[in-house]
């Protein structure tokens, strides 16, 4: 995991990233639905806020917010993972997945996270949340890319979470 030397503060936004090791992948598009169930698996453990959130083929990009009194982030990073990979067709039974719980075999180990520091850099983020399907050549227009929280400003269906 890479971090900006702060941790996790309680009631605080993080933007957030994390990408397959497989960078040809579609696997989170194709499978929405698993990645949707693995972050309400987690905001029902230990609850969080999505202010925003993309999925990308092999990436996502988000921010959150923790409630006040919780700092820790990285462990409904690390359920989200876990639940995912657990819940993919396929996949061995939760046994036999990994030993080693920190290391998941399809996920990039380069978890990006950083807090934002007030509410302007909460909506730069979040713009750069929503637009990173135009930069990536995906769409034209952010709304037009399905799997976005933009959809939930917009009064829309087809957010991811």
């Amino acid at each position: 995991m890479v971090t900006d030397n702060h941790s996790w503060q309680p009631g605080s936004a993080y933007f957030f990233s994390a990408h397959l090791r497989d960078h040809h992948s579609r696997l989170l598009v194709e499978q929405a639905q698993v990645l949707r169930l693995a972050f309400r698996v987690a905001q029902q453990a230990r609850p969080f806020r999505v202010n925003a959130i993309v999925v990308l083929p092999d990436h996502l990009h988000g921010v959150w917010t923790l409630p006040a009194g919780d700092e820790d982030g990285h462990r409904r990073w690390l359920q989200i993972q876990a639940v995912f990979d657990r819940q993919l067709p396929g996949q061995p039974p939760r046994a036999m997945v990994r030993r080693d719980r920190c290391a998941r075999p399809l996920w990039h180990s380069d978890f990006r996270e950083h807090r934002l520091v007030d509410a302007e850099d909460v909506q730069r983020h979040i713009a750069y949340v929503h637009q990173n399907p135009v930069k990536h050549g995906l769409v034209r227009e952010a709304a037009e890319w399905p799997y976005s929280s933009i959809h939930r400003r917009n009064g829309t269906e087809g957010s991811p979470c």
